[in-house]
């Protein structure tokens, strides 16, 4: 028998006994890697994220970064805050009767407002939303409000939105979760009166124009409107940002036409830009002046929420091609933050645009000079920069001329790297590190928090389900950009204090509607998995982002390890998370796989069994062990002791499989191969206080596998009689099926008697059983005749399973036909509202979000 087989029927047993421990751990295909996977120990010395972009560039993973890992030392501060983000429009649909905003204009007008209407249906199950966050290990969230849900198109406060977002807020403080709000994440009301002050004072909806960022009086619409937010839940928020994204919405908006509201012009931009900017010093104005003793402890903060992606020279001995990039990045960083710390813009902006960029006051400038507490930074992609003078229109898709070009491939003919399912987000995690070096040296090493960070990603329309719960270059992605963030702490000396994912949930994506996905929870958008529409299921991003929102890959000290929160950025403290509440709906929300039992000892050291870049899926040779003690998590319960002591049993079987493996391997004595034999042996022969941890089991079993795996010889034939006897011998009560079939069962001591079934072998089929003398320190002692009937309820299971899915699909056939003839059947109102076509009074071409777009 040679030794790779029985390495196949090592990792297949292994693999389908501690499948529920893998999920937990964040373990993904091996081609991905995993957030906190174990390698050979890192250092910072060396630039990971250089590497993994060097990597990428060559080509390692078509349309993924290659693993990062995360070793025992590489560890983000102990307040560092961990959190997950989105938008109101994009998932809270229009519930509650929500006022129309210029985004529900643009989406009708392009076929998407069914969608938008949707969104995730956040609104019904926001408080189940909140608890299923909790489950999942988020402590930070950041959202937004909906402007046209709060106020009304007189200018008053809307008492029924506030009343939705005082119930999201207080189902947050009871989980634990700390909010950082968003005023405007893109959603103008459609209808806003000027001059009114109550409803007998206004007009009808068409008289009332929409909010417009060219409008100067939107200014004082925004501060309106952000003075209503901070009175009515300033009480509830530490940290508040007035705008996301101003250069997208001018650019987008206003420049090209391809977001709301719907506008082409080289000049809007430059002008809806300025009063956006004016429109966030006013808000923090208020805010500073009369709500920031209101916020909790009495020292709220406040921002402006500036998305910078970076732009690299695409010949870096080039003068002219660095030249151009510094000027790329005034605009694609300055333009917005440079008026915050400095009150002006940039100065190479103010000499390309001339008379067309509008100049601030004095007393404009000093409003906005220091109108933030900290720099909020939305990062994702970057991309090569070439030297273009004189500028030119055709240089930019911002629609207006630049003396730059951008381009993914730089003078070797190298990419920047991979790309995701959307085609403008150029993965290359050193251009996270490189714009926070320039934040950390332009404006004085501001508090610094990345707001956003992710990839559109996931399988195309019709893949299985597990295929679109599988997202590894997601995986991939944030573990490269996590480092990238890391670097900048530890080499770089950058205040970075928070990093939020985009995002939790799969999203209305704006232009794209529900093609793209950013979440680490898959929405169901139109019920393609069955079960009620827009049902949630997490996804393999969410298992591995999660070991960093708990705490895994941060320091700890005596008060964090005291309290479960630790600390908020340090920005101060925030109560403590009680034991998160499952009460949902468990067929709308898929339960996560860390709850079915697993530790956190035990599912982090499930990782070495599948992570990593070997056909094993394994990152191959000996890692550090883990981190956890198995002493450090005690038992709730008999149960749960029960589980703890079948997690040991597990662990010990791998280890016993692998050493099994080496035995049957030819190696001279004396050699590396013999001392990891010994070593494996001695460790399974340990008892009592001296008995090893679960991940300590599977650390060894990972570096006696990576030994027997080198070896390539015959095993002997003695070695073949032995693992036959044992396939008479070895008992177990329970099993297992994955093209593979495996019993064990233990005493009060931990023994265990374990045998191995494997079918249809990778090399040609036939099966095989392991054992040998290290079986022997298993003792087994139980019945084998257990395991003869152990399949019976399998089966019985299996049949009863399939005969009730094909009820149900009756079932789910005659509702369609039922729909079709126009009769009910079992709809509820979020479908009904979702299927309506396109809302009556719908503005026309002259309104935002019209075709074909306006031109300014």
């Amino acid at each position: 028998m040679r030794v790779r087989f029985v390495v196949a029927c090592f990792a297949v047993v292994l693999a389908s006994r501690v499948a529920c421990a893998t999920e937990a751990s964040g373990a993904v295909r091996a081609d991905a890697g995993g957030f906190g996977s174990l390698g050979p120990q890192s250092s910072l010395a060396v630039s990971a994220s250089e590497r993994v972009f060097e990597a990428a560039r060559l080509g390692a993973v078509p349309g993924s970064l290659p693993p990062t890992t995360f070793g025992e030392d590489d560890l983000f501060p102990e307040d560092f805050a961990f959190g997950v983000a989105s938008s109101a429009f994009q998932i809270e649909g229009d519930g509650g009767d929500r006022p129309r905003s210029t985004w529900d204009d643009f989406s009708d007008a392009r076929g998407l407002g069914d969608a938008a209407r949707q969104g995730i249906r956040h609104f019904e199950h926001v408080e189940d939303d909140i608890k299923y966050m909790a489950r999942a290990g988020v402590k930070h969230y950041r959202l937004s409000l909906s402007w046209p849900r709060l106020q009304n198109q007189d200018g008053t406060p809307n008492d029924a939105g506030y009343a939705f977002y005082e119930k999201m807020l207080d189902a947050m403080q009871n989980a634990g979760i700390e909010p950082y709000v968003t005023l405007h994440h893109w959603d103008l009301p459609s209808a806003m009166c000027q001059g009114g002050t109550s409803a007998s004072e206004t007009t009808s909806t068409e008289s009332c124009p929409a909010v417009d960022w060219l409008d100067p009086k939107s200014v004082d619409q925004f501060e309106s409107y952000a003075s209503q937010a901070f009175a009515r839940l300033g009480g509830r928020v530490r940290f508040w940002a007035t705008l996301n994204e101003p250069k997208t919405v001018a650019n987008l908006g206003y420049g090209v036409g391809a977001h709301a509201p719907g506008l082409q012009s080289a000049t809007a931009p430059l002008v809806a830009g300025h009063n956006m900017l004016l429109a966030h010093a006013a808000a923090v104005r208020s805010y500073r002046d009369s709500f920031i003793e209101k916020s909790p402890g009495g020292g709220g903060k406040i921002s402006l929420v500036t998305n910078a992606d970076w732009r690299e020279p695409s010949d870096a001995a080039n003068e002219k091609d660095v030249a151009a990039a510094e000027r790329a990045m005034d605009e694609e960083l300055g333009w917005f933050a440079d008026p915050l710390y400095f009150g002006d813009y940039p100065v190479s902006m103010k000499q390309r645009y001339g008379a067309d960029l509008p100049a601030f006051t004095e007393a404009q400038k000093a409003s906005l000079k220091g109108s933030t507490d900290f720099f909020a930074l939305n990062h994702y992609a970057s991309a090569y920069v070439v030297d273009a003078q004189p500028a030119s229109p055709a240089n930019s898709y911002l629609g207006r001329q630049t003396d730059w070009a951008e381009t993914d491939v730089n003078k070797r003919g190298e990419l920047i790297g991979p790309t995701g399912t959307c085609a403008w987000l150029k993965q290359a995690p050193f251009g996270m590190r490189k714009t926070l070096n320039l934040i950390k040296a332009r404006y004085g090493r501001p508090a610094t928090y990345v707001t956003e960070n992710g990839l559109c990603a996931g399988a195309s329309s019709g893949a299985s389900l597990d295929d679109a719960l599988d997202d590894p270059e997601r995986v991939a992605y944030v573990a490269g950009y996590l480092k990238s963030v890391l670097e900048s702490i530890d080499l770089d000396d950058a205040d970075v204090r928070g990093y939020f994912a985009w995002s939790f949930f799969d999203n209305f994506e704006w232009a794209d509607g529900v093609k793209q996905r950013f979440g680490m929870v898959h929405v169901d958008h139109f019920g393609e998995f069955g079960g009620e529409w827009t049902a949630r299921r997490p996804k393999k991003s969410l298992a591995a982002y999660r070991e960093f929102m708990i705490g895994k890959h941060s320091k700890q000290s005596e008060s964090a390890a005291a309290s479960e929160m630790g600390g908020f950025g340090g920005f101060g403290g925030f109560s403590a998370a009680p034991k998160a509440e499952k009460g949902v709906d468990e067929s709308f929300y898929q339960p996560f796989a860390w709850e079915k039992g697993e530790s956190s000892a035990a599912s982090g050291g499930a990782k070495l069994a599948a992570l990593g870049a070997s056909p094993l899926g394994r990152r191959g040779g000996p890692s550090q062990p883990l981190g956890a003690s198995w002493t450090e998590y005690a038992p709730e319960s008999a149960e749960d002791y029960e589980r703890e002591i079948s997690k040991e049993e597990d662990a010990r079987f791998a280890l016993a499989a692998a050493v099994e493996a080496l035995s049957m391997a030819e190696h001279p004595r004396g050699s590396e191969a013999a001392s990891t034999l010994e070593m494996g042996r001695e460790t399974l022969a340990r008892e009592g206080d001296d008995r090893p941890s679960p991940e300590t089991l599977l650390a060894q079993a990972e570096r006696v596998l990576a030994v027997a795996e080198a070896s390539s010889r015959e095993a002997s034939g003695a070695s073949r009689s032995a693992a036959s006897r044992s396939a008479a011998s070895a008992t177990g009560p329970s099993t297992d099926t994955s093209d593979a079939s495996f019993s064990a069962s233990s005493s009060a001591s931990g023994d265990v008697a374990a045998a191995v079934s494997t079918t249809e072998a990778a090399n040609g089929g036939g099966a095989a059983a392991l054992d040998g003398s290290v079986w022997s320190l298993l003792r087994p002692r139980r019945d084998f005749r257990a395991a003869a009937v152990s399949l019976g309820p399998v089966w019985v299971a299996t049949f009863v399973g399939v005969a009730f899915g094909l009820f149900l699909i009756a079932i789910q056939v005659s509702c369609n036909l039922m729909r079709k003839g126009k009769r009910g059947c079992g709809t509820n109102e979020g479908e009904v509202r979702s299927l309506v076509a396109v809302a009556k009074g719908a503005k026309d071409a002259k309104s935002y979000g019209g075709t074909p777009a306006k031109t300014v």
